[in-house]
């Protein structure tokens, strides 16, 4: 199982949300949670103070990386397009999260409920997972 744990996860993540950090931290070990790019650019971000950008760089570092590629490019700008059409305006990162997602076989984990307008894209339901666990 790929998880790409989006920064609204990571986010509750870091405040030690009992609610997700237990199933995060399981997922973690076992290897099923992914970062992409335009996480880490988000994340980082986020920071307050230099030594905590560091200490959240060194974190992140230790997650697996998915590099988007020419074609997650591409399926973001037609899942963006399409939304538009549709009168939907959704973030081009949001897009390109689940634009790899999709040519990865990975689920995404969000609480941004701008992924659900986002077509074919999986989204990881932790009520539907395997008693609330990041784990097959």
């Amino acid at each position: 199982m790929k998880v790409i744990v989006d920064t609204s996860i990571w986010i509750e993540y870091l405040k030690n949300n009992h609610e997700i950090a237990p199933g995060l931290d399981e997922g973690l070990l076992a290897g099923n949670i992914y970062m992409v790019g335009p996480v880490v650019s988000e994340l980082l971000q986020g920071a307050k103070t230099e030594n905590d950008y560091q200490s959240l760089s060194d974190t992140i570092d230790g997650v697996p990386f998915i590099n988007a590629e020419f074609a997650d490019w591409q399926l973001a700008g037609k899942l963006s397009f399409k939304m538009k059409k549709k009168g939907i305006t959704i973030a081009i990162t949001d897009c390109l999260i689940a634009a790899i997602a999709i040519n990865n076989g990975a689920t995404v984990y969000t609480l941004d409920q701008d992924f659900q307008s986002i077509p074919d894209v999986p989204l990881y339901n932790e009520f539907k997972g395997k008693n609330n666990r990041l784990i097959p």
